[in-house]
């Protein structure tokens, strides 16, 4: 489901792409940011960033794709 766009600029070392402010992010919030079949996805950290991997998609799924 698309839900609205954003641009990528340069800034400094970085590419940064804005979220809409409707998405209620607060500055400083961290993402893990995974790379799925060409698709970015951007998870808030919590304190269990697995289990809501395994409850999202199946951690084995995940694991059987890493690459070191």
């Amino acid at each position: 489901m698309m839900v609205g766009t954003s641009n990528a600029r340069k800034q400094r070392n970085a590419v940064v792409i804005t979220i809409p402010a409707k998405f209620q992010i607060k500055a400083g919030q961290k993402f893990y940011i995974i790379e799925e079949d060409d698709t970015l996805r951007l998870i808030p950290q919590t304190e269990d960033f697995f289990e809501r991997l395994d409850e999202e998609q199946g951690l084995d799924k995940l694991i059987q794709k890493y690459k070191p």
